[in-house]
C-alpha cells in the first residue's frame, strides 16, 4: 500500500473513530448547537475547496513527474499543499461539526504523520524540479499562508 492512501486511511478511520466516541458534554446550550452548524458550514466549503484542487490533477498523480509542471499559481502562490491544508481543515471543522474535543486532539496528534508525506512528497519534487522547487519552497509556505506577503526586491 503506498504511503499516502495509508495516510488517508488512518486519518479518516481516525476521524470517524474519535467523532464518534463522545461529544462535549459541556452545558454549552446555544453555542454548543451554533459551533456543530459553523463545523458544517466550514467542512463543506473546505470539502468543495479539496475536490476542485483533486478535479485539477492529472488522472495519474502519484508522483511529481505526473504534473506537467510545477505550479505555483493561484492557491499555490499562498501555499505549496492547497490540497492537504483544505484537508487538515476539512479535518478540524468535521471534529466541530461532532463537537467532538476527542477528533480535535486525535487531529492534531496525527499531524506529523501529515508533516511526514509532505517531507516523501517534496523529496520528489526536488527530484524532479531541482532548484526551481527550491526556491518556491522558500517563499511560500507549506500549509498556512502568511497574513502579509513576502516582499521581494526589485534591483
Amino acid at each position: 500500500m503506498e504511503v499516502r492512501t495509508a495516510i488517508f486511511i488512518v486519518n479518516y478511520v481516525v476521524l470517524c473513530a474519535t467523532c464518534t466516541a463522545g461529544l462535549w458534554s459541556l452545558p454549552l446550550g446555544f453555542a454548543a448547537t451554533a459551533v456543530s452548524y459553523l463545523g458544517i458550514a466550514l467542512s463543506v466549503v473546505f470539502f468543495c475547496i479539496a475536490a476542485v484542487l483533486h478535479s485539477s490533477f492529472p488522472k495519474k498523480h502519484e508522483t511529481a513527474s505526473d504534473f506537467g509542471e510545477l505550479n505555483t499559481s493561484g492557491l499555490y502562490s499562498y501555499v505549496r499543499h492547497p490540497f492537504y491544508s483544505a484537508i487538515l481543515a476539512l479535518n478540524y471543522t468535521v471534529a466541530l461539526a461532532a463537537l467532538s474535543y476527542y477528533a480535535l486532539i486525535a487531529m492534531t496528534i496525527l499531524l506529523p504523520m501529515w508533516l511526514y508525506l509532505v517531507h516523501i512528497e517534496e523529496t520528489d519534487l526536488v527530484r524532479v524540479w531541482g532548484q526551481k522547487f527550491l526556491d518556491y519552497k522558500k517563499n511560500v509556505p507549506m500549509f498556512l499562508p502568511r497574513l502579509r506577503r513576502k516582499r521581494t526586491s526589485v534591483v
